[in-house]
């Protein structure tokens, strides 16, 4: 077939997500530490060419909007020329994993999301 299938790409949005929280300095250690996950609440995803198999992608998230239960993310998946494979949206929300409850973001992780979106 040559060409990456079409469920690998919320697989990329997930890593690039993940890499914006390293970058934030709210690894998945941190996250584990206090019983925080990120659960997806809506995705929608645009396919736009397909990436080739064996071929090297680049997945981006943005923050796009913050309501303080969610965070909404604007991802793109490129390929090695810069050209956009797909592009999505993605909301996410906060669940505290020691009580199985839905929870806001808490107050440190607030600060960096407002910074990310003021450096925007």
């Amino acid at each position: 077939m040559g060409v990456v299938h079409h469920t690998e790409y919320p697989r990329y949005f997930e890593l690039a997500r993940n890499r914006w929280l390293d970058k934030i300095g709210w690894n998945i250690d941190v996250c584990n530490a206090g019983h925080l996950v990120f659960p997806v609440v809506h995705l929608e995803c645009d396919y736009k060419k397909s990436a080739r198999f064996g071929g090297m992608v680049t997945a981006t998230a943005r923050i796009i909007r913050y309501t303080g239960a969610r965070v909404e993310f604007l991802q793109q998946v490129l390929d090695e020329s810069g050209s956009v494979c797909a592009e999505g949206r993605v909301t996410v929300g906060f669940l505290n994993t020691a009580t199985g409850r839905v929870m806001r973001c808490p107050d440190a992780l607030a600060a960096k999301i407002q910074e990310e979106l003021a450096a925007e």
